[in-house]
């Protein structure tokens, strides 16, 4: 069954490559979606996919690149309204 969720990643997650390790997995799991940096030293994820993919995609979510530190990651049900083609996107620098 395919679902949609966001995902607020806490800790030190920004300057560290997480968002690139994020990317990497989604796409090998087969997931679309963006991911961005928010104002706050967060990271903010919009992922669709198959629902084991996505638990595959969570787990990953606490355990990020080596470099970082996710001290909580908030998931919600996200109804998406966006087209994002098939692929995830790593949105601004």
């Amino acid at each position: 069954m395919r679902r949609c969720l966001k995902a607020t990643v806490f800790g030190k997650v920004q300057g560290v490559s997480y968002r690139a390790f994020v990317q990497k997995h989604a796409q090998i799991l087969g997931i679309e979606g963006t991911i961005q940096n928010d104002e706050h030293g967060n990271v903010i994820i919009y992922a669709c996919g198959r629902s084991e993919k996505l638990d595959n995609l969570i787990d990953l979510l606490y355990k990020g690149p080596s470099h970082a530190s996710v001290q909580d990651v908030l998931v919600e049900p996200f109804m998406s309204e966006k087209d994002f083609r098939g692929v995830f996107r790593v949105i601004g620098v």
